[in-house]
Order: C-alpha cells, then sequence, then structure tokens
C-alpha cells in the first residue's frame, strides 16, 4: 500500500540519499554532485525546517510503499529555489509553486505509475496551500534532471509555458 508523509525532522533520513544531500535549487552558480557531503544533508534539513516554518507546512512528501521509503516529492513559492533563474525558459511565476524534485530512487519500482501517484498527491498537497498553479523544469532529451521528463508533465495535464533547446518551464493550473 502507498502512502505519501510530509517530511519532518523525525523522518528526514528516508528522504532518498541523494536528494537528503542536494542543495541544487537552492544555491545559485556551479552545483557539483560529488559534494553531496553530510554538512550538505545538513544545509537541506535546516532548509526543509525553514520553509516548513514560513509555509506552515512541509514543503515534501516522502513515499512509503509496504512501510519502507520508495519516493520523493518536494515543492516551495520559487522564491525559495535562486537556482532556478539560471535557466533560459525561467523563472517560474511568484503565484506557482515550484516543483524541484520528483524522484524515486530504485529502478525496479519505476515506470509502474508510482511516480504518478505522487505527483498526483504533492498537487493535492500544493492545492490546499493556496497556489494557483505548479511549475517545473522538465527535460526534452532526457528523464535525467531532478524533476523528471517532459513527457511525464505532459501526460499528467501539464502545459508547456517556456522552452528552451532542452528544457521546458511547464504549468499546472489548479482549480
Amino acid at each position: 500500500m502507498l502512502k505519501l508523509v510530509p517530511v519532518t525532522r523525525e523522518n528526514f533520513r528516508d528522504v532518498p540519499d541523494y536528494c537528503r544531500r542536494c542543495l541544487y535549487w537552492q544555491s545559485q552558480g556551479d552545483f557539483n554532485a560529488k559534494d553531496m557531503t553530510k554538512e550538505i544533508e545538513k544545509k537541506k534539513l535546516k532548509w526543509f525546517l525553514q520553509v516548513q516554518k514560513e509555509a506552515e507546512c512541509s514543503p515534501g512528501l516522502i513515499a512509503y510503499l509496504n512501510k519502507k521509503p520508495i519516493g520523493f516529492v518536494q515543492w516551495a513559492p520559487a522564491k525559495c529555489f535562486p537556482n532556478t533563474k539560471e535557466y533560459q525558459c525561467g523563472p517560474p511565476s511568484e503565484d506557482a509553486a515550484f516543483l524541484a524534485c520528483l524522484f524515486i530512487p530504485n529502478e525496479e519500482n519505476r515506470k509502474k505509475g508510482l511516480g504518478t501517484l505522487i505527483l498526483k498527491a504533492g498537487i493535492s498537497h500544493i492545492r490546499q496551500r493556496g497556489f494557483k498553479a505548479i511549475q517545473t523544469f522538465a527535460r526534452k532529451s532526457s528523464a535525467d534532471n531532478p524533476s523528471g521528463p517532459l513527457e511525464f508533465y505532459l501526460k499528467n495535464g501539464f502545459k508547456i509555458e517556456r522552452n528552451d533547446s532542452d528544457f521546458q518551464l511547464v504549468r499546472l493550473k489548479l482549480k
């Protein structure tokens, strides 16, 4: 059974390792995946707790399947992610939540519809927070980016708002 739980200090260790140690969107300039140390993990938890306090809700959900963590989705107002300004097709709009990460680390759990279920749970949480839309950068050429491939978002009702040669800023209007 799939269960989605807001990220807290207590369950932060269940966020996938890669995501727990990634500050790509939270920092501007170069990002080196080899620098994903425990110190970065502490900064990420601090960021989570700060955004949670400001927004009065967790900016992410952990997906559990049969009580084991299998995925993660993260969002916040675009202003919380300065690196979004580095993209030619950006920045995201101020009225939208920016979906920074949707990740299922284990290959055996991919392509089973879990990403769609995690996205829909994220959409529900974001809608409840009063955002008018959700935006993310989706990649044309590959699924190798924090939020995932363009086809995934188009299949889930997102529309291309702006594009460049490889990345598109996609948007889902919330009703």
